[in-house]
């Protein structure tokens, strides 16, 4: 997943979160809106975290190293 894909899913989330909060949408649909939320939200987090794993791989390899 490259930065796009991830800004796309951050601006689902928001868009998602906006219309959870609508007056004129019933419970089931908030409902439906917040558990969406939370997958999107969740493949998000699992990107990040295998960055970041990804990231320490070559801190620790020396290749990320300054010096």
């Amino acid at each position: 997943m490259d930065l796009l894909e991830v800004s796309s899913k951050v601006e689902r989330i928001e868009l998602l979160a906006k219309f959870a909060h609508a007056d004129h949408i019933s419970d089931k649909e908030k409902t439906i809106a917040l558990v969406w939320i939370g997958e999107v939200a969740e493949e998000v987090i699992q990107e990040i975290r295998k960055r970041k794993t990804s990231q320490l791989g070559e801190v620790s390899d020396g290749r990320g190293c300054l010096q």
